[in-house]
């Protein structure tokens, strides 16, 4: 049965306030009867079936959406733009230009349509500010010192300050709602979103950078410090509308719901976390009531006045950010969310522009103009000011005010509420997605001029082994992901024979991926203290392990314990800073696939492939790939006493890198050595060598063979091969006599000794004798490490 009703302004209505009336067939036929009633029935059939409709507008959305992006990522201009640009194609700005266009348009994004699409977006939208506040790391304010704590404050109550006094000295020319209009403009430029930032500097990859961090942990202080002057806004409105009375019982239960938050539903989700077994995923049954939750607070926010989106941002606030609680959530959420809803909601947005109404009153466009400028110049100001007052670089402090002064999501969500709720006026809505579609493009392409972390690694002076006097002493950072790297690394470390004349740093650095929080975490650990304030990152073996090298070795062996959680393709940038800031002459990283002890392949991870390549490319010293195939951890278990000498081979091709990595084998052998060396010199006739490196070459080993006369555990041995078949063949030969094989990457080197070989190389960055070693398709007990000399240097060049 049909029927009629009337649909008033809630929905949609005119500049001047009139009702649109609407007819609508109840109840609604959601499907349509297919593509056969489309082509030979009525085309206005499918207009009319929600669904197919409903598919169809987010083919639509999506296919603009990712061909504009194809375009304007060769500017490096993030997805967010394309979003946005998308929005103003298919909305409303080009009215009248072309009417085959607009009456397309009319029929594919009718009213009824759009309020259901703006219904699953805004749904979207609500779990996606739940995520942020479960990303939030509020613990990383109180580690990061005064700086954010100032910087948040200043940057948010200054700006706020000079936009609102500046819209107040418009308020003899415009009226009252323009005036209005111009102090939430004020309000909207001079906000900071922690999700802008975090996005901002994901596209621009430098999160975990030392600007970066810094900027989260400010944005977190400014985020808050919005929210509560958001509150008191609040407060004194209600009071202004509903009376005292009705304002009081509103703000105790806006009260009342923060304390359930804090006292009931936080030790509730705590529980969860210890109940679930390490490294378990949180039963489904837990999301499933926590994402309940989402949906109750954001109607209790609505109820008490609040927007929609307060109360799950509070609720994501109370859950224990990183795994496994969190690391759940945004693990279940974060994929759909990122890619379907929040699309969805910024492109639908944006599509209710118009930017026909910016020719409406030039006065207002010129007023506004003005107080956005100096809110966002002020903003900036007061950034740059700040970070140079805590001794910032100038070009640091420059690329994080331009940061801070960022535009996104979040601001254009305050625009789209405030004018569905006609609190703002057509041209103060268009005025404001206008400015922040011109930041959204200027900002990350400034602060990209300005900022390039990477550099630091160019200006970086000669560190290497190769440079280092025989007993001086030797800094290395070793790199570890899981318990089973430690063991290891200790082994090749106990093998160099550190000694009192000849000591070694070691700067243990722990690698963890960085998953349900958004702010990237540094943390130097007291090996010397009773109990490590992070255990659940570092665990109590791991670090009393590294305890007890350190006293077995006192003297001749100091250790520094770090852990870096940060992104997978961006943690190359935390190696790098600790190799910098501590002069490491070395690092050494695990290699990305394991071998059981029987001899066969257990794991493969191709993301710290990735992550071993980026510092390879990037490192500020010498590079060392350790292969451990399981053997030699087995035959000399840490902490025990072993009775034999480990056999250590050093294959010598000739190069620099060859030249660094038996400069670290060298090193191994001492009168009270516990390593047994064998340097095994591959000679061809390779007239393609440089007389000066065949010079360096034969000084390096003439000196060692001349230095190494007696009782010392050194041999030498010199073997022919002209060609790739019989250096395989040699190295096959070597795999199971040795307990690790040294060789030197050699990248880009060709020789006879390697002709042929290249074809075959599965793994580059282990160079062809490295990935020879490190074959799945055989079964040596010999773990190898892979040498690469410091690469990244201006002053020098070998």
């Amino acid at each position: 049965m049909a029927s009629n009703f009337t649909a008033y302004n809630d929905i949609i209505g005119s500049v001047n306030g009139n009702f649109l009336t609407l007819c609508f067939s109840t109840p609604p036929k959601i499907n349509s009867d297919g593509i056969w009633d489309f082509f030979f029935g009525s085309s206005a059939k499918l207009r009319s079936s929600p669904l197919p409709l409903l598919e169809f507008q987010m083919l639509l959305i999506f296919s603009v959406i990712l061909l504009l992006h194809g375009f304007l990522q060769l500017f490096g201009l993030p997805v967010f733009v394309s979003q946005m640009i998308a929005g103003l194609i298919l909305g409303s700005s080009w009215r009248g230009s072309f009417r085959s266009i607009d009456k397309l348009k009319d029929g594919l994004f009718s009213i009824v349509s759009q309020e259901i699409l703006g219904m699953l977006a805004g749904f979207g939208y609500t779990l996606f500010v739940f995520l942020i506040g479960v990303r939030m790391d509020l613990s990383v304010v109180k580690r990061s010192g005064r700086q954010p704590l100032v910087g948040g404050v200043l940057s948010i109550v200054i700006p706020a300050m000079l936009g609102s006094m500046t819209a107040f000295g418009f308020s003899r020319i415009g009226g009252r709602k323009e005036v209005a209009n111009m102090e939430f403009v004020a309000a909207n430029q001079s906000y900071t979103s922690f999700a802008v930032v975090v996005c901002l500097l994901d596209h621009l990859k430098i999160l975990n950078s030392e600007v970066g961090r810094l900027v989260l942990s400010t944005t977190i202080v400014a985020d808050l410090v919005g929210l509560s002057f958001s509150f008191i806004v609040t407060v004194v409105e209600n009071v202004q509308s509903q009376g005292a009375l009705n304002a009081s019982m509103t703000l105790a239960f806006a009260i009342g719901s923060m304390a359930i938050v804090l006292f009931i539903f936080r030790p509730a989700m705590l529980w969860i976390v210890r109940s679930t077994p390490h490294g378990r995923p949180v039963p489904d049954g837990y999301i499933c009531i926590i994402i309940l939750l989402v949906l109750v607070s954001s109607v209790t926010s609505n109820i008490m006045g609040r927007t929609v989106y307060s109360g799950p941002f509070i609720l994501g606030l109370a859950v224990p950010e990183g795994p496994p609680l969190g690391a759940s959530l945004v693990n279940k959420l974060d994929g759909i969310i990122t890619s379907v809803f929040v699309p969805l909601f910024v492109t639908i947005s944006v599509m209710k522009v118009d930017l026909s109404f910016l020719n409406f009153s030039g006065a207002f466009l010129a007023h506004s103009t003005l107080v956005i400028l100096i809110t966002t110049f002020g903003k900036m100001a007061v950034s740059i000011a700040t970070s140079l007052y805590f001794k910032m670089s100038s070009h640091d402090a420059l690329a994080f005010g331009l940061i801070m002064g960022s535009k996104g999501i979040v601001e254009l969500a305050a625009c789209s509420y405030f004018y569905d709720r006609n609190l703002l006026s057509e041209q103060t809505f268009a005025v404001l997605i206008v400015d922040i579609l011109i930041l959204s493009i200027l900002m990350p392409m400034l602060v990209k001029w300005f900022y390039d972390p990477s550099k630091k690694y160019t200006r970086y002076q000669k560190k290497n082994i190769l440079n280092l006097k025989p007993d001086a002493e030797l800094s290395i950072l070793g790199c570890f992901h899981t318990h089973d790297d430690v063991p290891v690394l200790l082994n090749l470390l106990d093998a160099s024979c550190p000694t009192e004349e000849s000591p070694v740093s070691l700067y243990a650095l722990h690698l963890v991926e960085l998953v349900g929080r958004a702010t990237p975490v540094f943390i130097t650990h007291e090996l010397h203290g009773q109990k490590s304030s992070s255990a659940e990152i570092v665990s109590d073996n791991i670090l009393q392990m590294l305890r007890k090298y350190e006293q077995s070795n006192e003297g001749v062996v100091s250790v520094e314990v770090f852990t870096a959680i940060a992104p997978m393709k961006l943690m190359h940038d935390d190696i790098c800073t600790v190799a910098i800031n501590k002069l490491t002459s070395l690092i050494i990283l695990p290699f990305h696939r394991r071998w059981t002890r029987e001899g066969f392949v257990d794991s493969e991870d191709n993301t710290i492939r990735a992550l071993n390549c980026q510092v390879l490319e990037r490192a500020p010293c010498s590079v060392g790939i350790l292969i451990d195939r399981g053997h030699l951890s087995s035959c000399r278990p840490f902490g025990g006493s072993c009775t034999q000498l480990l056999q250590v081979a050093m294959v010598f091709l000739g190069g620099q890198d060859d030249r660094e990595a038996f400069s670290l084998a060298r090193r191994m052998v001492k009168e009270m050595s516990t390593a047994q060396l064998t340097v095994i010199r591959l000679l061809a006739e390779d007239e393609s060598i440089s007389h000066w490196e065949m010079v360096l070459d034969t000084e390096l080993l003439n000196d060692v063979k001349h230095s190494f006369v007696g009782g010392e555990p050194f041999r030498y041995v010199e073997k022919r091969a002209e060609e790739g078949s019989e250096t395989a063949e040699i190295v096959r030969s070597i795999g199971d006599e040795y307990d690790l094989i040294i060789v030197g990457r050699r990248d880009g080197v060709d020789s006879p000794q390697t002709s042929g070989l290249m074809e075959w190389n599965e793994f580059p960055e282990l160079g062809i004798i490295g990935d020879m070693l490190a074959s799945a398709d055989t079964q040596f007990k010999a773990s190898t490490l892979v040498v690469q000399q410091q690469q990244q240097c201006s002053f020098y060049r070998q």
